[in-house]
């Protein structure tokens, strides 16, 4: 058997970010996440190189710690939808995120992640240099026991990733009162994802 592992940088970031409203018209509130979610979908699907998909739409009643009269006859509503984007282009991705932030949104989360494309590539590479470290264990023990040949059989890939840590530094999210103040876009920097493959393999060895 052999293993072999290599730190790879991660080359995809990804950013999940919702939009959300509360209040008493449980519609109005509806027709507002409709039309942010469709404004935030037309700026990010202007950029090819980004990759989106919408999040899961809620809309439920806030339950206060003491609802009064008026809360139970006429209930606090949120309603909710999120927006998650991809991208190997990172800084087409936080100028979008920047901009999402400006309009209203907040971000929930922004990470590093290693392409399955990476993954693949790094696999392979892993995968030739384990081979030839199994084929010369397996010559080696051929002209030990003096056979002629030895060859790999029954052989058995076992292949992973460590995504590895990542704290990005993100702007901070404007107050209320500070909508005059121009919104900065966040700043986020790779990490490293650890690919490892390991490989185990019988040995036939010939006369």
């Amino acid at each position: 058997s052999a293993t072999e592992q290599i730190s790879v940088e991660q080359d995809t970031l990804n950013a999940s970010l919702a939009y959300s409203v509360q209040g008493r018209e449980k519609i109005s509130l509806q027709n507002d996440v409709n039309t942010k979610i469709a404004d935030a979908l037309e700026l990010v699907e202007a950029i090819p190189e980004l990759q989106n998909s919408t999040g899961q739409y809620y809309v439920y009643i806030i339950q206060p710690g003491r609802p009064s009269r008026n809360d139970i006859e006429n209930p606090i509503w949120r309603a909710q939808q999120g927006l998650q984007l991809s991208s190997r282009d990172s800084e087409k991705l936080l100028e979008a995120v920047g901009e999402l932030q400006s309009s209203g949104m907040e971000i929930n989360r922004l990470n590093y992640s290693l392409s399955e494309e990476a993954f693949e590539q790094t696999s392979d590479s892993l995968l030739s240099i384990a081979l030839e470290k199994l084929e010369s264990k397996a010559n080696e023990t051929a002209e030990l026991l003096n056979k002629s040949s030895a060859s790999l059989v029954e052989v058995t890939i076992n292949g992973d990733r460590n995504t590895g840590f990542f704290q990005p530094r993100m702007g901070m999210m404007m107050e209320a009162s500070q909508a005059d103040i121009p919104f900065e876009s966040p700043t986020a920097v790779p990490g490293q994802s650890e690919v490892s493959l390991s490989i185990s393999a019988k040995a036939l060895l010939s006369p």
